[in-house]
């Protein structure tokens, strides 16, 4: 038509693809090996030194959702079934707790504010009544 061949026009389309398809591979054995879990100065293994782990048996035949309560802030750390438990896992940087239980039948409650510390274990039972 105007002098132009259709091949000629999707050449660099096609050159950009190839690139693409080898250097895909290549960026992501660069970055696999980048992190090492040995690294001191890794901030992977800081933020596993701030979890606390949270414990939670439920003796009510109701299950319950459990929450961590820090004034107005309020985060959902999971359900416990009822007659069972459930350990969960958070990242936590403050020196005490509270903990917030929803049940789906029956009365709500807050814990007592306890101290807590990185690496923690809190262990909660909530009772049958």
């Amino acid at each position: 038509m105007y002098g132009w061949k259709p091949h000629t026009l999707f050449r660099p389309w096609r050159q950009a693809v190839v690139l693409t398809a080898f250097l895909v591979p290549a960026l992501a054995a660069c970055t696999a090996t980048r992190g090492s879990r040995d690294n001191p100065l890794d901030g992977d293994a800081q933020r596993q030194a701030e979890q606390i782990e949270i414990l939670v048996r439920n003796l009510h035949f109701s299950q319950a959702t459990v929450y961590t309560a820090r004034g107005a802030s309020v985060r959902r750390l999971g359900i416990v079934p009822g007659k069972g438990e459930a350990t969960f896992k958070t990242s936590w940087y403050l020196p005490d707790i509270q903990l917030r239980v929803k049940f789906l039948a029956g009365p709500d409650f807050l814990t007592e504010t306890l101290p807590v510390g990185p690496g923690e274990l809190l262990e909660l039972t909530l009772p049958s009544r």
